[in-house]
């Protein structure tokens, strides 16, 4: 199997609300893509993202309240296991803020996650970077985050990362509330962050002049399309997979 040919999509929930869980789901339909969602909490169309088969669920757990000292006694344990509560078959989990160690690692393999989506790397032309397992989890590194992104001024286009030269996982990751909002820059973000669930609010704060995240996902998707793309699932990535396309270049 050939990794140039393949892109993988992630969304981190975030914990949006209704309304937007259902535009990134109607996104998603819209251009038929496989993706990888990441769970942070129940919203009432989940079972819509459950029965479709292009769809797989992971988990988002938060540990920031242990490492802020406002956990209210729930321990990293505790926090895993009401994720997987949420989404029993879960083999993909990604950290809030994308925190990681090896404890927490290891609780994540006890509950039955096989990938762990916590690594990123910014890329640059010419790069080879490798998966790798920790405590029996694969540590799968990612180029592409939105905030990330939107903290560096749009510095390249989509065209970039889709360079051959590139040698790792194409993995993108999103935020549905970025791709509602069309965000072209975190002030936009945070101006509405404290009504997060207050959609008339969201509707009316929503970019409609720059060049955003949507645009940049839509100009993604083309750039896929003309160049025949495939769309894959996390959940699909065999640890063989890039030793034998990566290994020698």
């Amino acid at each position: 199997m050939c990794i140039d040919n393949k892109i993988y999509l992630t969304f981190d929930m975030d914990w949006a609300c209704d309304e937007v869980m259902d535009f990134l789901y109607d996104l998603l339909e819209n251009y038929g893509l496989s993706a990888t969602i990441n769970i942070t909490n129940y919203f009432c169309n989940i079972g819509r993202y459950r029965d479709n088969k292009r769809i797989n669920l992971g988990i988002h757990p938060n540990f920031n309240p242990i490492i802020n000292g406002d956990a209210g006694g729930d321990n990293k344990e505790v926090v895993i296991r009401k994720c997987k509560e949420l989404i029993p078959d879960a083999v993909v989990a990604r950290s809030h803020s994308l925190l990681n160690s090896t404890p927490l690692t290891k609780v994540l393999y006890e509950f039955g996650i096989k990938y762990e989506l916590n690594s990123f790397i910014v890329p640059h032309k010419g790069m080879c970077v490798y998966s790798w397992y920790l405590e029996g989890v694969m540590q799968i590194p990612f180029f592409f985050e939105d905030d990330i992104y939107l903290m560096e001024g749009f510095s390249n286009q989509p065209k970039f990362y889709l360079c051959n030269r590139i040698k790792m996982y194409k993995i993108f990751n999103f935020h549905p509330i970025h791709l509602f909002l069309n965000t072209e820059t975190l002030e936009r973000y945070y101006k509405i962050k404290k009504d997060y669930h207050n959609f008339n609010v969201l509707k009316k704060n929503r970019n409609t002049k720059d060049y955003g995240i949507l645009d940049f996902f839509k100009e993604l998707m083309k750039e896929a399309s003309d160049g025949g793309y495939e769309f894959d699932l996390i959940r699909n990535i065999r640890k063989e997979d890039y030793s034998e396309n990566c290994g020698d270049r």
